[in-house]
C-alpha cells in the first residue's frame, strides 16, 4: 500500500498538536478499543455463541436485574432497535426473560435466566483477565494516572455534549436538530 506524503510541520505531532489521523485522541482511543474489543469478541462468539452487545446485556442485567429495555439501552448507549434485537436473540438462547409489569403492559423488566447468570459468571473472569493483560503494560502509578485521565476526559466529553452555552450548541448541535452540514 503506498504511503501518503507527510505534510511539513514545524513541530512534533502530539495529542495536543495532531497532524495526522493517528495523532488524534479519538482515533487512538478507537484503535485501542477496537483491538481490545476484538479479543473479547472472538472469545464470546467462538466459544460461547454470543455477541459483544449480548455480553453487555449480560453484564448490566447481572449487576442491575429488572432493567427495562429503555434503561438497558441507555446504560449501553445503544438505540432501542439494537437492544430489541439483542433481547430477542438472548430470549431465543434462553439467557434472559422479559416480564411485563402488571401496572403497565407496555413496560417490561428484564431478568437473566439461570443459564444467563451462569454464562455471565463464567465469562466475567475471562473478560477481567483480558483487561488485566492490557493494563500489565502500565505500572500501578501509570494505571492510577490513566484512571484519573479517563475520568477527566469523560467529564469533558460530557460537558461538550451537553453544553449549555450558545457557542457549544452551534458547534455541536443536538442530534435531534436534524441539521447536516
Amino acid at each position: 500500500m503506498p504511503r501518503l506524503p507527510q505534510p511539513a510541520t514545524t513541530s512534533t505531532p502530539t495529542l495536543a498538536n495532531p497532524q495526522q489521523p493517528g495523532d488524534l485522541l479519538m482515533y487512538r482511543l478507537h484503535k485501542l478499543s477496537s483491538a481490545a474489543g476484538r479479543l473479547v469478541t472472538r472469545m464470546l462468539e467462538r466459544r460461547y455463541g454470543i455477541t459483544r452487545r449480548e455480553w453487555g446485556v449480560l453484564m448490566w442485567l447481572a449487576r442491575v436485574p429488572g432493567l427495562s429495555p429503555s434503561e438497558l439501552a441507555a446504560h449501553l448507549e445503544l438505540d432501542r432497535a439494537r437492544i430489541s434485537r439483542a433481547i430477542a436473540s438472548m430470549q431465543a438462547k434462553g439467557l434472559l426473560h422479559k416480564e411485563t409489569t402488571s401496572a403497565n403492559r407496555r413496560s417490561a423488566a428484564l431478568q437473566l435466566t439461570a443459564a444467563g447468570q451462569a454464562l455471565h459468571d463464567e465469562l466475567l473472569p475471562q473478560v477481567r483477565a483480558i483487561n488485566l493483560q492490557l493494563l500489565a503494560a502500565l505500572d500501578p502509578q501509570q494505571q492510577q494516572q490513566l484512571e484519573r485521565s479517563l475520568e477527566l476526559l469523560q467529564a469533558q466529553a460530557s460537558a461538550l455534549e451537553h453544553g449549555d452555552d450558545a457557542d457549544t450548541r452551534a458547534i455541536y448541535p443536538p442530534r435531534q436538530s436534524g441539521k447536516r452540514q
